[in-house]
């Protein structure tokens, strides 16, 4: 549910929806490589983008890092969310302290009037009404847009959060591109294709 009772009023463009895309996954190391290279690339096309990517996508050997190490697309900052424990079992534990610490960035970079705001994972914090769940609610109200990546474990958590009425695609789908070229993100202001993020990232 959202925090706030106006999120989702008229405001929100022509169809009165919030201007929402869900990247749904099961593949966490292919997702971690998408939201990277997507927010990193429509950074480069001079987007004003804010919010967090992975910055180091997968360890040397190939296996996902579990979204440790993000970068707020905004500040350039680097931020550690979460102490790795290698392969055991639940081998990452995040720190909400660190989340918040990340919130708060994302937060005052909304003074700037960002054009996109990108969330790398809707984890078990947000699911549960913490982490970026604020974050993600305050760029609603304003009218940004919003990405986010959503492990498909927590998809009906993520449909409870935004009352159903975000959109959704899957990393592989041709929408998450038509939903880019629809607010000319990456398109007019760069020669580089979109389409070239999600083959990367296939």
């Amino acid at each position: 549910m959202w925090g706030k009772a106006d999120a989702m009023d008229s405001s929100h463009g022509r169809s009165g929806r919030p201007s929402i895309l869900a990247i749904v996954y099961t593949d966490g190391a292919a997702a971690c490589r998408l939201m990277s290279d997507l927010g990193r690339r429509l950074r480069d096309a001079r987007v004003m983008v804010t919010g967090l990517v992975p910055y180091q996508a997968a360890a040397d050997d190939g296996t996902p890092r579990c979204d440790m190490e993000v970068e707020e697309l905004s500040s350039h900052f680097i931020l550690q969310l979460a102490e790795d424990r290698g392969k055991q079992p639940h081998g990452c534990r995040v720190d909400p302290e660190a989340v918040q610490e990340a919130a708060a960035l994302i937060a005052a970079s909304f003074r700037n009037a960002p054009e996109l705001l990108i969330v790398n994972k809707f984890g078990q914090l947000e699911a549960e009404g913490g982490g970026l769940s604020d974050v993600i609610s305050d760029a609603v109200d304003q009218g940004i847009p919003v990405i986010a990546g959503v492990p498909e474990r927590h998809l009906a958590s993520w449909r409870c959060f935004t009352s159903g009425l975000a959109e959704e695609a899957s990393l592989d789908s041709p929408r998450i591109q038509q939903w880019l070229a629809r607010r000319g993100f990456g398109l007019r202001r760069s020669p580089v294709s979109p389409q070239h993020v999600f083959n990367s990232a296939a």
